[in-house]
């Protein structure tokens, strides 16, 4: 079975509607809750005032899905994110992505650490195979930029 976090951290200078909008136009159906951020130690710079946190199922995938074939950035994403993002068992995967670009319905993985934080996402499946077909489903190999083999959704999660 996968199962998907979401999280993204509000800064005082950010409006939580914005990123509460940001978040929820790349997640199909995700509900957010607000979480207290401990502080500890003396940090410098500007600390975010609470998280906002997501979870569920593959399904809340589905909107992400779309809109990484809209933009036509189905290499780029696996590039960026997921060969850097595999945990060495092949059971989970962590990447990030903007937080603006989201605001306004796109996917787009961050070249470097952001000054307010990203959307950060970890998914995690019950085998390497799930995993695998979570790969195929979500990011497909292409050519030229299209997927070689587009499998549905129950494909992952089958026995």
């Amino acid at each position: 079975m996968i199962h998907v976090k979401v999280s993204a951290a509000v800064y005082p200078t950010e409006d939580s509607e914005k990123v509460i909008k940001a978040v929820s136009s790349l997640f199909t159906d995700i509900e957010l809750e607000q979480k207290d951020i401990e502080i500890t130690g003396s940090e410098t710079g500007v600390s975010p005032s609470f998280l906002l946190l997501g979870e569920g199922g593959i399904d809340i995938l589905q909107t992400l899905h779309g809109l990484i074939r809209r933009e036509e950035i189905i290499d780029s994403v696996r590039n960026k994110a997921f060969s850097k993002g595999l945990s060495s068992d092949g059971l989970s995967v962590c990447f990030s992505l903007n937080k603006q670009a989201a605001f306004v319905g796109i996917p787009s993985v961050p070249a470097q650490e952001e000054p307010l934080g990203s959307i950060e996402i970890i998914i995690r499946a019950d085998s390497q195979e799930e995993m695998e077909r979570l790969f195929e489903w979500l990011l497909p190999l292409t050519e030229e930029g299209k997927p070689v083999v587009e499998v549905e959704m129950d494909y992952v999660e089958k026995d």
